[in-house]
């Protein structure tokens, strides 16, 4: 069994970019000056979500009164004083897989609940932002992740159907969100690992983007039209 790939997707935070232990890292030094602790069952439920979905989230754990808006607006200068400070952390594999994405023709593009502004400030930080044909962003969708809508308006921009497109994602949200999308989905994982159940419905699952690279090259994955048939449920 072959799968013909036309299009890849790539989440940003906890895929991309070791971002996802530096939003933890923030959340524990700011929310310390708050007084507030965040559990695992938090962040797994916050990776991929927007917003709106962060401040319900908050508001249910640390009450109505809660300032929030402070709160996120500390949490993303902290944040921001990082990647100043010590750079982007670039995952690995991130860089040898767009080059052997582009160098087969394939198309790329990002979709991300995060914002535009710290979208680019990463990609242009990285050196990456030339190897990608689209970015699909928080703000352009009115359904977070595990709504399929960000994938779905970034397969509509990349032109291709969403089972011709790879999904490449970290979170549990985002592969759901892939999944119902009926999109072909790889997890790669960060801080969540996935569960027995999970495992049977991705489409694969690496130890890094250099294993997406071997996927192709073991045949898993086709590029274009060299003969792989989809099915919806990618099995």
């Amino acid at each position: 069994m072959s799968y013909q790939v036309k299009a890849v997707i790539f989440d940003q935070d906890g895929l991309m970019f070791d971002t996802e232990r530096l939003s933890v890292q923030a959340w524990n030094a700011v929310g310390a000056k708050y007084g507030i602790t965040v559990t695992e069952e938090f962040f797994d439920y916050l990776k991929g979500g927007d917003r709106t979905r962060t401040m319900a989230m908050m508001k249910s754990a640390f009450g109505a009164d809660f300032p929030c808006e402070k709160f996120l607006e500390e949490k993303r200068a902290y944040s921001y004083r990082q990647i100043e400070e010590q750079g982007v952390p670039v995952k690995k594999g991130l860089r040898e897989l767009l080059v052997y994405l582009k160098e087969h023709g394939c198309k790329t593009g990002v979709a991300t609940a995060s914002s535009q502004s710290w979208t680019q400030r990463n990609v242009k930080e990285a050196g990456i932002d030339h190897l990608f044909d689209t970015y699909t962003y928080g703000e352009m969708v009115s359904h977070a992740k595990p709504d399929p809508e960000i994938f779905l308006l970034a397969a509509k921009m990349l032109g291709e159907k969403p089972e011709e497109c790879l999904v490449l994602e970290d979170s549990f949200n985002g592969v759901e969100a892939g999944l119902t999308g009926g999109f072909l989905t790889v997890m790669v994982p960060d801080l969540s690992v996935p569960g027995p159940e999970l495992k049977k419905r991705l489409t694969a699952e690496c130890e890094s983007l250099l294993g997406v690279i071997d996927l192709f090259e073991q045949g898993f994955f086709q590029f274009g039209t060299e003969g792989g048939r989809n099915d919806r449920n990618g099995k």
